[in-house]
């Protein structure tokens, strides 16, 4: 593939044993390209800063970042590793608030969404109410940070917002208005500003209004209709994500992207499509690299 060994790392979280091999088959996919690839922890690397500079493992040409962990990210640009995606990126991605806000810069339709000011005095204010006003019920809450639908909730009345508002008053979290759409939505894989696959999740558990994979969401392939690939690579960019997974909702009003994501898994994506998504990404980091490789050479 190139002149010269490239050295990549596939960077997990700390506390990785394994799971959808997602990680292993990107890693394989790039050895397939003639790059060495290894897997690493971010525990691993062990990264620090002292007086010469970051030290720690950081003799890669480039990492595929699959985790959340920001300093990490920071530290191995810091030290000259490329990293896909970039640092910048996955804080855009990670924060659900940042998100919105990206979107929202980019002209992107997406969910009425109220940011919560954090509260770190005893006592209900009014805030509750006034979000009850402005969104109806029921009405979505979410963590900024979290993964996987679990930090995700349902308030059906304004006093499940303010019980929900309450346990999570030092925590950053959004409201948002709920969109009807059958315990649906759609997700649509983005590499190197191109969509390559989509399929619709439905929730199959009963009561769940989440249709998340791992909360056991099923999967079926829909077609990438323009509108739909548009809206996904428009969304994926706003963020500065190379790879991406993002999550629209269907609704009376359109298309709305609700979340997107920077280390989406793509197991459900790949068994429902067939789409090798592990292949595409590996290829498209390997032309990145080559690119690099012209230019600097």
């Amino acid at each position: 593939m190139t002149s010269k060994r490239i050295e990549a790392a596939v960077v997990v979280n700390a506390f990785w044993r394994g799971g959808d091999a997602g990680a292993e088959r990107i890693a394989a996919a790039l050895r397939r390209l003639g790059v060495h690839a290894s897997l690493y922890r971010t525990d691993e690397l062990f990264l620090r800063v002292e007086e010469e500079g970051v030290k720690g493992k950081t003799h890669f040409d480039l990492a595929v970042y699959l985790d959340k962990d920001i300093h990490v990210a920071r530290l191995l640009e810091e030290s000259g590793v490329r990293l896909f995606n970039s640092a910048e990126s996955i804080r855009l991605a990670d924060d659900k608030m940042l998100t919105h806000i990206a979107l929202l810069s980019a002209g992107i339709p997406q969910p009425k969404t109220v940011s919560s000011p954090l509260r770190f005095t005893e006592g209900k204010d009014d805030f509750a109410r006034k979000v009850g006003e402005i969104l109806g019920y029921p009405i979505v809450v979410k963590k900024c940070y979290g993964a996987f639908g679990r930090e995700v909730y349902l308030a059906k009345d304004l006093a499940e917002l303010e019980e929900r508002r309450e346990a999570l008053k030092m925590e950053p979290h959004i409201y948002q208005e709920y969109v009807e759409c059958g315990a649906k939505d759609i997700r649509v894989i983005v590499i190197g500003g191109k969509a390559v696959a989509a399929m619709r999740r439905s929730a199959t558990r009963k009561g769940e209004f989440r249709a998340n994979a791992e909360l056991g969401g099923s999967g079926e392939e829909i077609p990438l209709s323009e509108e739909l690939s548009s809206l996904a690579v428009r969304a994926a960019g706003a963020l500065g994500l190379c790879y991406a997974g993002v999550d629209l909702l269907e609704s009376a009003r359109g298309l709305l992207v609700t979340e997107v994501n920077s280390n989406a898994g793509f197991r459900l994506i790949e068994e429902t499509t067939g789409v090798d998504v592990a292949s595409l990404y590996a290829e498209y980091i390997a032309s990145e690299m080559r690119k690099g490789e012209e230019k600097n050479g």
